[in-house]
């Protein structure tokens, strides 16, 4: 948990600074799979190349689906959009790397 934390605390710091860039947002997708790589290394959960190739690509598309576009409309709504957009991006690392480590501990 405390390693999702981290994250979580990453991809605040990643938003705020980035908030007013259109467009940003693909650090926090790269931010997402470091993370899902570094999660299956604490669980010990085999993944391969494969693998990592196949859940960036999901998480790029669902993240440019929900998040991405949550965001780049945030962004046309100066400090409180941009406030909000630090809370979706904070929220969305924290559940995601709660949902996969489940998953590894699960499947472990």
């Amino acid at each position: 948990m405390k390693l999702i934390l981290i994250y979580t605390l990453v991809a605040g710091v990643i938003s705020a600074l980035t908030a007013p860039i259109p467009g940003t947002s693909l650090l926090l997708t790269a931010l997402e799979i470091f993370m899902i790589v570094h999660l299956a290394k604490v669980h010990e959960f085999k993944l391969g190349i494969k693998e990592i190739g196949y859940s960036a690509m999901a998480i790029w598309g669902v993240s440019t689906v929900l998040q991405d576009a949550a965001l780049e409309i945030l962004s046309f709504f100066p400090i409180i959009g941009w406030a909000a957009e630090v809370v979706v991006a904070v929220l969305f690392v924290f559940f995601l790397g709660n949902l996969v480590s489940l998953y590894f501990k699960k499947n472990v």
